[in-house]
């Protein structure tokens, strides 16, 4: 990021953060507003990071086949469109942009394939088309005749699967088995041409970040919690209730998110430990002497979400600090970050980076103790592993971000070991990720019940190494 950007970024964040520290509420955007916004992230897009993501991929033509009614996940970054979305590689300069079907606006795509083509895709007489309506498609093919040809099929990767096997057989059909033989899966390009981060996407997933972070600061506050009162799941109903507010919700379907009790000085559980949580209850009222932590995720343009957590410890009557045991398994957490963040930078694998971490780590006298992501079996994992120790443990999951809340549905390269399929990715210049992982401590007030403490954040990876998109989480959130 030059220095120009990086000041109009920082300008943007710092007058947001002001407006919702005073106000409690982001900067608020006019419908016309956010539109324009997309629509200047969708065309930087097409513009600046298409032709490296298929040019590095060895693509010549990119085809995403849409039908209306069956929406394709590429839509987000095309806007409304069906039918053949044709993306062509003249050998420099632009990419040729094409639909052969609906929609599209102008300023995004090149060439429009008739009317006859649009309303045969659409379905207007189904059955009673004549076949040569799919002449143009054909001809607009060959006269490119591309070498590759990459189509939205995967077996690996959700967002690039979005054609349907008959969509299939019917553009192997309209295309015939000269440019058949030439298809191969659209996986890596897709993965390149969306974690490619251009400058308006890192300005507009800023924003959101920092209305998430506000959101967890007042969710986790006395503004919303009442010791002996308030239970895990009113936290979540709040926080799911001011998103529809303040328009960054995933709508009425939304789940709930709950924080979770990591320790209580007062409640127990007889369920099996988890190194998520070790009360889960939305019933669970919330009492002084709790250690909390609590991820939530926001939804803003209906394009970006975010997902990162904080760490709350509500105060007993006459306690005057946090208690030592606590504070000292965060303060290793935390340490934990520092550690790691020289090691992560744009140009490496996500196999190298683990194991730079992993070194780094264990030089600090951290053990390591790989996930396989299953809660109560990671908690045995590391219940073993510390069993002879006070060393803290330590679990590793920095995965990709941006437009999926960080499951295997996000694209781009995640450094954990249940990601292996991820392992050779490469971290690219620009790329969102979340800086997840956790560190396992013994408590002398749970003695062979260590506490996992998950410290998380969304930011950027460049070749200078990790960038801050929010200031990240490096204190307990006091609630007294």
């Amino acid at each position: 990021m030059n220095k120009l950007n990086h000041l109009a970024v920082v300008a943007i964040f710092a007058g947001l953060q002001c407006n919702i520290a005073v106000a409690a509420d982001p900067v608020v955007q006019t419908l016309e507003a956010k539109s324009e916004i997309l629509h200047l992230i969708r065309r930087e897009k097409l513009d600046v990071v298409l032709p490296g993501a298929m040019r590095d991929n060895d693509v010549d033509m990119w085809i995403n086949v849409i039908r209306s009614g069956d929406p394709d996940p590429m839509q987000l970054h095309f806007g409304p469109v069906w039918g053949y979305v044709i993306f062509s590689d003249p050998g420099a300069g632009r990419i040729e942009r094409a639909i052969f079907g609906s929609g599209g606006h102008p300023d995004l795509f090149d060439h429009f394939g008739s009317d006859d083509i649009s309303r045969a895709i659409e379905g207007y007489d189904y059955g009673l088309v004549d076949a040569s309506v799919y002449d143009e498609l054909r001809q607009y093919v060959a006269e490119r005749d591309p070498e590759t040809i990459a189509i939205n099929s995967s077996d690996w990767l959700a967002i690039a699967d979005g054609m349907s096997h008959s969509q299939y057989l019917k553009l192997e059909s309209v295309l015939g088995e000269q440019y058949a033989r030439r298809f191969v899966s659209a996986e890596h390009l897709i993965t390149d041409f969306r974690s490619r981060r251009t400058q308006s996407e890192i300005i507009e997933f800023s924003k959101a970040l920092e209305i998430h972070r506000q959101l967890l600061i007042r969710a986790l506050s006395r503004e919303v919690i009442t010791p002996g009162v308030t239970t895990l799941e009113d936290v979540g109903r709040w926080v799911v209730e001011e998103e529809q507010r303040l328009g960054v919700s995933y709508g009425v379907d939304s789940y709930i998110p709950m924080p979770r009790i990591l320790f209580s000085a007062v409640s127990d559980t007889t369920e099996p430990p988890d190194v998520r949580w070790r009360i889960n209850d939305p019933r669970h009222v919330i009492q002084r002497g709790d250690f909390m932590t609590y991820d939530i995720s926001v939804r803003h343009l209906e394009y970006f979400t975010t997902d990162y957590k904080r760490n709350a410890y509500v105060f007993r009557e006459g306690e005057d600090s946090i208690p030592a045991s606590i504070q000292r398994a965060f303060d290793r957490a935390i340490r934990a970050h520092d550690i790691m963040r020289p090691h992560i930078r744009a140009g490496r694998t996500a196999r190298q980076t683990l194991d730079a971490l992993v070194v780094a780590l264990e030089a600090e006298g951290y053990l390591y103790t790989p996930f396989i992501d299953i809660g109560t079996e990671d908690y045995l994992i590391i219940q073993n592993a510390l069993a002879d120790t006070d060393a803290p443990g330590f679990s590793i999951d920095l995965h990709a971000m941006g437009n999926n809340g960080g499951s295997l549905v996000t694209v781009g390269a995640s450094v954990a070991p249940f990601r292996k399929d991820r392992f050779d990715l490469m971290l690219q210049e620009n790329t969102f990720f979340s800086f997840e992982y956790m560190v396992h401590s013994q408590l002398a007030e749970r003695p062979g019940l260590p506490v996992s403490i998950n410290i998380e954040g969304n930011h950027l990876i460049t070749g200078r190494g990790v960038e801050y998109l929010h200031p990240p989480n490096e204190r307990i959130l006091e609630i007294r």
